[in-house]
């Protein structure tokens, strides 16, 4: 079921995230938590039993408040920065291995698509994105544009200026903008102080009832 966080307003840009959003979030989360778990290890000379317990910590907080909680500030809040831990995930996390292409999320975003202008913004790096966007089936070229880590630096989700680095690019006030995403407070909450507008989706199953919603919006405008 979708959850609506908006004005009403009539969607001038999308914005979707990519993890948990457009493939499903038991496929990242046992892999993130085993890399920042050997992250401590071997960065910061964590003993075993240290990086078992700042996992657990993780693992917890991501079952009782997924919709709240980034891996990318949990990492900053532990003494890693945002370029280190990018650097570590991206040589040895490989999510993109565990996925399959997805029919349904294919059809959805290219329904929206020919009815409003559609953007990635996801904290992974370039590489990674477009790794599990070509095996979701989507592709970069599915995107009228797409941001990744390499696009928001220092301010990564759920920093809004994330989010204002893709108005600015594209041209859009946050008014007209809608962001799609699995995390409430990452994914929707950053983009509404800005003055936009979120649908929050379980998942890729959720993705037909955003974009009917979103075009319900376009086409009453």
């Amino acid at each position: 079921m979708i959850g609506v966080l908006g004005n009403g307003s009539a969607p001038r840009l999308v914005v979707f995230d990519l993890d948990g959003t457009l493939y499903p979030k038991e496929a990242y989360a046992e892999q993130v938590l085993a890399v920042i778990g050997r992250m401590f290890v071997e960065l910061q000379g964590a003993s075993e039993a240290h990086a078992e317990a700042k996992v657990a910590e993780l693992r917890e907080a991501m079952r009782t408040n997924w919709s709240g909680t980034s891996t990318t500030s949990f990492v900053r809040a532990n003494g890693f920065d945002v370029a280190q831990w990018l650097e570590y995930r991206e040589t040895h996390l490989s999510i993109a291995d565990g996925l399959r292409r997805d029919d349904g999320v294919v059809r959805e975003l290219g329904r929206l698509r020919k009815v409003v202008p559609i953007v990635l913004l996801t904290n992974n790096t370039r590489g990674s994105m477009e790794a599990i966007l070509g095996k979701v089936g989507i592709g970069t070229e599915g995107f009228t544009e797409v941001f990744s880590s390499e696009d928001s630096r220092d301010t990564p989700k759920p920093d809004p200026r994330a989010f204002q680095v893709v108005l600015d690019r594209l041209g859009v006030p946050a008014e007209g903008t809608w962001s799609v995403g699995d995390r409430v407070d990452i994914d929707i909450a950053p983009l509404q102080r800005l003055g936009g507008s979120g649908i929050a989706v379980d998942g890729p199953a959720d993705l037909g009832a955003a974009v009917d919603h979103l075009i319900g919006l376009v086409r009453r405008a």
